[in-house]
């Protein structure tokens, strides 16, 4: 594939719901020459990566699925790991795209040929491809957050992050001590609660914590919406305009639906829980929605449980046996679960990238985590991004996000034809000066740490509006926000 009459049109670089949905957009199009590198040896991305116990999606299940391939069998309103996974495989077999996928195939760098217009990608294995066109569509939540904590190699038992679950753990009996209380753990702690002997949560902040309101499907139901397939777009519509009209709203600083939610999440929480020392210590102390706002029925309830104990003492050292805490306490552990979430703003963690005059993304990203749109970076003809810097969520369904920006993608390729579009310097700053200055409306911006915020305290994750106005934004490609460089010749 590396010869210099087999170039690829495009080269997708992850294969989770990102990367499928290209592969279908570029396939749709009648653009067969593509491949999709998968470092795993399977389809699905952080659903064939987190395989822990409880593992789920907290976006509805008619909504958490492509709109040209609506599901109407889901058996929950919140869809499994399992079941995210087998959908995402059987789209992919359905719309020819397995075909065009290349497992167990990692791309450590890419670099941009100025004068062919090409770009070369390196695999880990040395082989080299070449392709006119380069998605990154590796997800922001794949490399997992380790702790810093002093000892972690000195523990006796296993220790594992939640991403990376061994599938021969037995945690029959044993002490076990989860380091984090936030999305992953609220989903694995009443999981694993009746088969540990003992659980100790070490919970850093509180969260708000809402209902899931989980429940299953029924057959009738099931099959009305196979028989009547307009009724499931539908109900995709209204979830989706629903949460761009009221969740979203209460993202807002100081807006009327933000008190609105935090005392309904706080009165959720008050009817569970009767102690008041144990209330204290699950209050949040921060305006709702400047961290995640997490969804569970059960996590409060497994709390109370007697074999269960919330910590909030800080961590001083993990000791061979267990974990020390600030206050001297030791806790005894046969085993530790570090729930501690993932690097979200280490956008293409394992992936060099070099564009024009030798350039690197990563050394761009140390100056500033940005990109035009989502997508495009100064200095890096015909290559884009799925899931950049500024396109996360914390209201509705990142395949919103996914499906606009893969139809973007699509267009710049076909207006590119045999040149390569580079985006202005001065059209990325621009857009990015709107984000930073609407994103001071956003609850996310206030005083508080979350992992929404990068260390210089800007909010690269996030967009601040609507799904409905990012999918107007990337129907609308500006080209003239591009430089159009010709092949040589």
């Amino acid at each position: 594939m590396s010869r210099e009459d087999n170039i690829l049109t495009a080269a997708i670089i992850g294969a989770g719901f990102s990367g499928v949905a290209m592969g279908i957009a570029l396939k749709r199009a009648g653009i067969d020459d593509f491949v999709i590198f998968e470092k795993s040896d399977g389809i699905s991305g952080t659903w064939w990566d987190n395989t822990y116990p409880g593992a789920g999606c907290d976006v509805p299940s008619h909504l958490y699925c492509y709109s040209f391939a609506p599901n109407p069998d889901w058996s929950h309103a919140f869809s499994l790991q399992g079941e995210i996974r087998d959908y995402v495989e059987a789209t992919a077999r359905r719309f020819g795209i397995t075909g065009h996928v290349r497992l167990n195939t990692t791309i450590t760098t890419t670099r941009f040929d100025e004068s062919a217009l090409i770009w070369e990608l390196h695999t880990a294995a040395g082989e080299v491809i070449k392709a006119r066109h380069v998605i990154s569509a590796t997800g922001p939540l794949r490399v997992p957050n380790i702790p810093a904590i002093s000892g972690l190699d000195d523990f006796k038992g296993r220790c594992f992050h939640s991403a990376r679950w061994p599938q021969d753990m037995d945690l029959d009996g044993k002490s076990v001590a989860m380091i984090g209380s936030a999305a992953s753990a609220v989903q694995i702690a009443p999981a694993i609660a009746g088969e540990v002997g003992h659980l100790h949560i070490f919970q850093r902040t509180p969260n708000y914590i809402v209902p899931r309101r989980q429940r299953l499907y029924s057959e009738m139901q099931k099959a009305r919406w196979r028989r009547f397939p307009f009724l499931l777009r539908l109900r995709r519509a209204w979830m989706a305009f629903s949460r761009d009209f009221f969740s979203f709203r209460a993202f807002r600083k100081n807006s009327l639906l933000s008190r609105m939610f935090a005392h309904g999440a706080l009165h959720h929480m008050h009817e569970i829980i009767h102690d008041e020392s144990l209330r204290a210590k699950l209050t949040p102390d921060y305006p709702l929605g400047c961290k995640r706002i997490l969804l569970s029925d059960d996590y409060y309830q497994t709390l109370l449980r007697p074999n269960v104990s919330l910590v909030t003492d800080g961590i001083e050292r993990i000791t061979g046996d267990g974990l020390r805490t600030c206050t001297g306490q030791d806790v005894a552990a046969d085993a530790i679960i570090l729930a501690t979430g993932f690097e979200a703003t280490n956008f293409l963690a394992g992936l060099e990238v070099f564009g024009r005059g030798g350039a690197g993304l990563h050394q761009r990203f140390a100056q500033r985590l940005s990109a035009y749109r989502g997508v495009s970076y100064p200095g890096f003809p015909n290559f884009y991004t799925i899931l950049g810097p500024n396109t996360g969520l914390g209201h509705s369904s990142m395949i919103l996000i996914i499906e606009a920006q893969a139809g973007y993608i699509l267009k710049s390729i076909r207006h590119a034809g045999a040149r390569a579009l580079d985006v202005r310097e001065q059209a990325e700053q621009r857009f990015n000066a709107a984000i930073a200055r609407d994103m001071q409306k956003m609850v996310w911006a206030s005083d508080c740490q979350s992992w929404y915020k990068a260390e210089d305290g800007t909010i690269p994750t996030l967009w601040p509006h609507s799904t409905a106005a990012f999918a107007r934004l990337m129907a609308m490609p500006a080209y003239n926000d591009y430089e159009a460089v010709p092949p040589a010749g």
